[in-house]
């Protein structure tokens, strides 16, 4: 059995989310079972770099063919010295149409004007390349690849598909209009307009859902809240609840190797199961004095958790409720650390800069992505804070639990299915569960792990406990496996 992953992203060839650390775990893992290789984009100096950054030096490629697709030449080449006999990794190269400052976006934040035409070209290049391979199954991964599915199945090839849902939030609508233009074949462009109809526009994801052999999304309880309910359906629950039969949920892990605090650089000092508690109190004291929290070491108060937060700042993440909840906190004279990193929403965004403005020796709000800082927020903080609205997986649960950090977290998606509530279920909790994003809720649930915060013995067994979670790939991938061989049983 041979299986062809297609994505937009991959670490450590691009990154902007989660879906590229999915595409750079998931595959390794599977590669154990069957032969599992990936095809994505050539992002020029930015894939460049991160390679770099990643291995310390520069990625190798060797041409596997080369062609000219609607007026755009292109390249496919395999990555050398990466992966294994069971697993490679090839990079569609257009220097017109990927080598650009961003991997989605412009400057301005806003998707390529050309994206359609980008997507398009790239996916019908990967069709082309699947004709000249002898994979079985075809994997696509987010709206952005459903053009492979939808040119697979108008050509009547006899490959299996499989489309992964991992945001349901970005699905790629268009114009009609926009195919006028764009010189493909006259019964293609009937046949994408048959298939992606949505509301008189052309919707991607929708075509991939319905053509794709099997559907699947990044966690069980995100696969039911997508076709039952509209607020996390966004306009595709319907079609999804028709196509539930072929719709599966597989929680997302986490590579240890690449999130393991007795190994990761970024730590000021590492540390595992056997050293957890003064790990995190080093890593802890060192982060709140390089953020300038901390003066020295006289003026530690033991008694005062520090809540972390690693994230997009944005409505979906529930950032815009952080304010009111942590401010409610501290002016209940209640002590507490916030150490906020990431970037998003300019609104949300100022609105947590207040804090920090108003709470000096106690909040610091970082503008930016800094995988060092995350890292060593990881380690350092007690509590976790995760208040998404909706939340397809989450990794960052998965993360801190690893790190022996303790989530607070929304009742959403893969949250759901990988956070146990510690006050509703003494004995098998792993974190502190709010029912929906509202700031009286965090207030409360901060409020909780404060208190909880002082029974030290406890906290500092439960670290112990959270550490010893299991959210590997090894599990997951072995679901996937599993339904690759259901996948190969479908007569077509």
């Amino acid at each position: 059995m041979k299986i062809l992953m297609v994505s937009m992203e991959m670490v450590p060839f691009a990154k902007v989310g989660g879906l590229a650390d999915v595409i750079g775990s998931l595959p390794k893992e599977l590669s154990k079972y069957s032969k599992v290789d990936v095809i994505l984009p050539y992002y020029g100096s930015l894939t460049d770099s991160l390679y770099k950054k990643f291995y310390n030096q520069d990625l190798k490629l060797v041409k596997i063919l080369e062609n000219k697709l609607l007026n755009n030449s292109y390249g496919i080449y395999q990555v050398e010295n990466f992966g294994n006999n069971n697993f490679k990794v090839y990079l569609f190269k257009s220097e017109k149409l990927f080598e650009r400052e961003g991997i989605y976006l412009d400057k301005t934040g806003k998707p390529f004007e050309d994206e359609f035409f980008r997507y398009l070209v790239f996916n019908l290049a990967v069709v082309d390349f699947i004709k000249q391979s002898d994979y079985d199954i075809i994997h696509c991964h987010d709206w952005h690849t459903s053009f492979t599915i939808l040119y697979l199945k108008y050509l009547n090839l006899t490959n299996k598909t499989i489309f992964t849902i991992h945001n349901i939030a970005y699905q790629g609508i268009f114009s009609k209009e926009i195919l006028d233009n764009i010189n493909i074949d006259t019964d293609f462009k009937r046949f994408i307009l048959d298939k992606c109809e949505y509301y008189s526009k052309i919707n991607l994801m929708k075509g991939a859902i319905e053509l794709s052999n099997i559907i699947s999304t990044v966690s069980p309880n995100y696969a039911n809240e997508i076709q039952n309910y509209s607020e996390f359906g966004m306009g595709l629950e319907n079609i999804l609840k028709l196509n539930s039969h072929k719709l599966v949920g597989i929680l997302n892990g986490i590579d240890y190797e690449l999130w393991n605090p007795l190994t990761d650089n970024s730590l000021y000092k590492n540390y595992d199961i056997n050293n957890v508690n003064e790990g995190k109190k080093e890593n802890k004291l060192r982060l709140l004095m390089d953020l300038k929290l901390l003066d020295n070491l006289d003026n530690y108060d033991l008694d005062i958790p520090l809540f972390g937060v690693v994230a997009r700042l944005d409505y979906q993440k529930g950032f815009d409720i952080l304010y009111d909840s942590f401010k409610k906190l501290m002016d209940s004279s209640i002590d507490a650390y916030l150490v906020v990193l990431g970037t998003g929403n300019i609104d949300i965004q100022k609105q947590i800069e207040k804090l920090a403005v108003e709470y000096p020796k106690f909040v610091s709000v970082n503008i930016k992505f800094s995988e060092d800082l995350a890292r060593k927020i990881y380690a350092a903080s007690d509590f976790f804070l995760i208040p998404s609205r909706f939340e397809p997986c989450g990794l960052s649960q998965m993360i801190s639990y690893k790190y022996g950090t303790i989530p607070i977290a929304t009742k959403t998606g893969g949250l759901k299915d990988s956070v146990i509530d510690i006050f509703e279920d003494r004995a098998n909790g792993t974190g502190i569960l709010i029912e929906k994003a509202n700031s009286d809720l965090l207030f409360e649930a901060l409020k909780k792990a404060h208190s909880l915060y002082k029974n030290k013995d406890f906290i500092f067994e439960f670290r112990k406990k959270l550490m010893k979670l299991d959210f590997s790939w090894n599990t997951s991938s072995k679901k996937y496996f599993e339904l690759y061989n259901q996948l190969m049983s479908i007569i077509q």
